[in-house]
C-alpha cells in the first residue's frame, strides 16, 4: 500500500467513526448524549490530521490519474467533514438547550413546569453574573498589575538615567585627569631639562674658576711642569667634590 492510500484509508476511517459516534446518540438522554457528543468532537480533532497528512501526500503525487482520483476523494471527504462540523454543533446547541430545559428523557421528552423553567433561569443568570463579576475583578486586578509595572519601569528608567549621568561624569573626570597626566608629564620634562642646563652652567663656572686660578698661579709656566700636575689634581678634587655637593 502505497503512503497517499494508507492515509486515503485512513481519512475514510475517521470520517467513519464519527457518523457511528453521532449515529449512537439517538434515543440518549442528555448525559449519556453529551459524552457521545464529546467523543465525536474528539474523532474530529483526528479527522483534521488525517486530512492534512492525506494533503500532503496529494501534492506529492505526480501521476496525473491519481491525482485526478484522490483529487475527487478529497473534495468528498472535505464535504463530509464539513457536514459533521454543522451537525455536531447542532447536536451541541441542542443538548445545551435540553440542560437549560432541565434534562430530557425517555426519547427526548422534557419534563418541566413554568415554575421550574423560571428558577432554572435565575440559576443561569446568577452563574453569569457571578461568571461576569469574577472577570470584571480580574480585569481590575490585571490593570493594578500594569500600573504597578508601568510604575516599576518608570523608576528603572529614572536609575537607568541616573547611571548613565554618572557614567557620563566619570568619563569627564578620567578625560581631566589624562590630562593633568599629561601636563604633569609636560612639566617634568621641562624640569628635567632645567636642571640639566643649570648643571651644565655650574660646571662651566666650576671650569672657568679652576682655570683662572690656575692662570694666577703661573701653573701654565713650561718650567712648573709637576707643579702644575700637582694643581690639576687639587682643582679636579675641588670640581668633584662641588659637583657631589650639588647632587650630580
Amino acid at each position: 500500500m502505497t503512503d497517499i492510500a494508507y492515509w486515503d484509508q485512513s481519512y475514510r476511517e475517521a470520517i467513519e467513526d464519527v457518523d457511528r459516534i453521532l449515529a449512537e446518540m439517538e434515543g440518549l438522554d442528555t448525559e449519556e448524549a453529551s459524552q457521545k457528543l464529546k467523543a465525536a468532537k474528539t474523532k474530529m480533532k483526528v479527522v483534521k490530521k488525517k486530512k492534512t497528512s492525506f494533503q500532503m501526500e496529494l501534492r506529492q503525487l505526480h501521476d496525473d490519474t491519481q491525482r485526478t482520483t484522490y483529487g475527487e476523494r478529497k473534495q468528498d471527504y472535505e464535504g463530509r467533514t464539513e457536514n459533521l462540523e454543522k451537525t455536531i454543533k447542532n447536536l451541541e446547541t441542542n443538548l445545551e438547550n435540553a440542560e437549560l430545559l432541565g434534562g430530557a428523557s425517555d426519547g427526548g421528552q422534557v419534563r418541566m413546569d413554568n415554575d421550574s423553567y423560571l428558577a432554572k433561569t435565575h440559576q443561569i443568570q446568577d452563574q453569569t453574573e457571578a461568571s461576569l463579576q469574577n472577570t470584571i475583578e480580574m480585569m481590575e486586578n490585571a490593570n493594578e498589575v500594569a500600573d504597578e509595572t508601568i510604575s516599576e519601569l518608570d523608576r528603572q528608567k529614572q536609575q537607568i538615567n541616573e547611571i548613565t549621568e554618572q557614567l557620563l561624569t566619570m568619563e569627564d573626570n578620567i578625560k581631566y585627569a589624562d590630562q593633568l597626566i599629561r601636563d604633569f608629564s609636560k612639566r617634568m620634562m621641562t624640569d628635567k631639562c632645567i636642571q640639566i642646563f643649570a648643571m651644565m652652567n655650574m660646571l662651566a663656572l666650576v671650569v672657568v674658576i679652576v682655570f683662572a686660578i690656575m692662570q694666577k698661579n703661573g701653573m701654565f709656566d713650561k718650567g712648573d711642569d709637576e707643579g702644575v700636575d700637582d694643581q690639576l689634581a687639587d682643582g679636579t678634587e675641588s670640581v668633584r667634590r662641588l659637583l657631589r655637593g650639588a647632587g650630580i
